[in-house]
């Protein structure tokens, strides 16, 4: 969603992406990517260092809609809202996080959390209402983009892992496996924290997605993971990703 700088000096309709609109024109763009399978009431907002503006309007709009929100300062996500950042256009991306039917068939319609993405809904309004109200479009801030993020690009290797983007946990928290891919076959389930994969430490999703770019497909290397506070050491095989 692309909202134009006609749009506030007007005050009426969004216009939403699609068509072309001259870079000049867009004052801001709100990124929905997967909002549709809430878990535990986590929303995560992205990209909220782009613009000096994103914490207090995102605090006002979650009195109402009550989310256990996680801002995340990155604009270097793996979606939309990364080309828009590269030209200096201040971003929000939004996601209730990664799930095992990712970008598989079983995701299916009557998997869709619709009281849940009518509250979204009702959140992205709420934000989208303040900015109208504002003078000016957002500021936009650059955030420097760490050598972690300006390389992970090049992943390939398909290990099967559903992060918990919203976690803060010292590692790579796992919000769920793919059913028969490579994390499950090593043993790994919801709820386990990466720690180390093929001998680099890994503290967060940078580090791990840093490591995976150093796999081979078809090469096992040794995982190490937590659960329940015990270390485990495991073996993990990664595929070629589809």
């Amino acid at each position: 969603m692309t909202i134009t700088r006609r749009d506030f000096l007007q005050g009426t309709a969004l216009t939403i992406a699609g068509g072309l609109t001259p870079l000049e024109q867009i004052a801001a763009y709100l990124n929905f990517d997967m909002v549709g399978r809430m878990q535990d009431n986590k929303l995560t907002a992205q990209a909220t260092g782009t613009s000096p503006i994103w914490p207090s309007i995102l605090e006002r709009a979650n009195v109402a809609a009550g989310f256990d929100l996680t801002l995340t300062p990155d604009p270097y996500q793996p979606t939309d809202v990364a080309s828009f950042n590269q030209a200096s256009v201040a971003s929000l991306s939004f996601t209730t996080g990664a799930h095992t039917d990712y970008h598989k068939p079983s995701d299916t319609p009557d998997k869709i959390d619709y009281a849940d993405l009518d509250r979204v809904a009702d959140f992205a309004t709420a934000i989208v209402r303040r900015l109208m109200e504002t003078d000016e479009a957002p500021q936009f801030t650059k955030v420097d983009q760490s050598t972690q993020t300006a390389t992970r690009t090049g992943v390939r290797v398909f290990t099967g892992t559903v992060p918990d983007y919203a976690s803060n946990a010292k590692g790579l928290l796992l919000g769920g496996v793919i059913g028969g891919g490579p994390a499950e076959q090593a043993g790994l389930q919801k709820g386990d924290v990466i720690v180390e994969i093929a001998g680099q430490s890994i503290t967060n999703i940078y580090d791990y997605t840093f490591a995976l770019e150093q796999l081979k497909i078809d090469q096992s290397v040794k995982l190490v993971y937590t659960r329940g506070g015990k270390r485990i050491e495991t073996t993990l095989t990664p595929t070629a990703r589809r």
